[in-house]
């Protein structure tokens, strides 16, 4: 005979999961100013949406909306300048850790997903530390407490540091030497100039249109950027895919402990990548190009140059092949064996070195 589960014991239980949920929401505002004096600056939240964009003032203006499970734990929650002896200017989002050091965060509402009920059953979350202290933030358990940041940046260049740990970040129409940091969420740069760089724990970092030097870094997660025009492009992933278009610059490198780049439209000088576990496929403007050197334990490079191309490839192969599509190139070879392919007067140096992995040389469409 098959037995049911208790409807009654159903509700319940479902009750008990959605009572977090449920509890009534009051926000309180918390504003501060840096001053123009100040030469390097930083703003740090622990859970939450940060927003960063260009103001009418001289001053960097910060507004955070607490949102709490009470008002007495709204209360609590402070926005003040901190000790720090890496950016004197710190200014840092604390939270009532004398009532808990597990805090829940269920979404800012703008379209990001977030754990949800499920993290009630599997204590999953983000464990970190912060503000000196180990805390706990997830979609489903802990108290109700985080704070969505509204930043306004001086129209002027400027020094400063983004730190978002739990939640997205996204900036716009800003200059400067900047940082954007997350520990678990995305990052979302636009048409940004400068000293430009992004690192996000777990989550993509997404940019379009920057202009000046550009570092993407990603602990699991994609880096991906339309549009860009400066110096260096620089990207390191652990895991995670890395894609690139429309991209005028000096230098691109990237790093990847596993996975793939793919970059067309593609006028820079010097390429340098280098992979555990992955390929490499990238359409470039030939008339620049002087250097591509590539690394990969095991992957493919191709490499699309154009119909104009001028070429000198040496490649060096535990196993793989070299495919070699334009007609007029001549071999290169040691004893019998090619090792890589010449055509015209060699403009464009390529060394790729792997443990197993093609060489595809193609004209491409640019």
């Amino acid at each position: 005979m098959r037995r049911s589960f208790p409807r009654a014991a159903v509700v319940a239980l479902v009750a008990v999961v959605l009572a977090p949920a449920l509890a009534a929401e009051v926000t309180r505002t918390l504003k501060i100013e840096v001053p123009p004096a100040a030469a390097r600056f930083a703003i740090e939240n622990l859970a939450g949406a940060m927003r960063i964009s260009s103001g009418p003032g001289d001053t960097v203006v910060a507004v955070a909306t607490v949102h709490a499970e009470s008002e007495d734990l709204a209360a609590l929650v402070r926005f003040e300048k901190v000790a720090d002896a890496t950016r004197p200017d710190t200014f840092r989002v604390r939270y009532p850790y004398e009532k808990s050091t597990s805090f829940r965060y269920p979404g800012s509402g703008k379209g990001e997903s977030h754990q949800g009920w499920l993290d009630s059953f599997v204590g999953s979350g983000t464990t970190t530390k912060y503000d000196g202290h180990k805390v706990k933030v997830s979609g489903g358990s802990g108290l109700l407490v985080y704070a969505d940041l509204e930043i306004q940046l001086p129209r002027r260049a400027v020094d400063g540091a983004f730190r978002n740990l739990v939640g997205p970040l996204h900036a716009t129409g800003v200059e400067g030497k900047l940082q954007f940091d997350t520990g678990s969420g995305k990052i979302n740069l636009e048409e940004v100039k400068g000293e430009i760089k992004s690192d996000a724990g777990s989550g993509d970092v997404k940019a379009t249109n920057l202009e000046g030097s550009f570092a993407c870094g990603t602990g699991s997660g994609d880096c991906i950027l339309d549009g860009f025009r400066g110096d260096t492009v620089s990207l390191s992933v652990g895991s995670g895919d890395m894609r690139l278009s429309s991209i005028v610059a000096k230098k691109l490198s990237s790093d990847a402990g596993s996975g793939d780049l793919t970059a067309v439209d593609i006028d820079v000088e010097e390429i340098d990548t280098d992979a555990g576990s992955g390929n490499v496929e990238i359409t470039a403007k030939s008339a620049r190009l002087a250097r591509v050197k590539s690394d990969a334990g095991s992957g493919d490079l191709t490499l699309r140059l154009g119909p104009d191309a001028s070429f000198d490839a040496h490649v060096e192969q535990g196993s793989g092949e070299i495919v070699n599509r334009y007609a007029d190139a001549q071999p290169i070879v040691q004893g019998k064996e090619v090792i890589g392919y010449r055509r015209g007067t060699g403009r464009t140096r390529i060394d790729f070195e792997a443990g197993s992995g093609d060489l595809v040389l193609e004209p491409g469409t640019l």
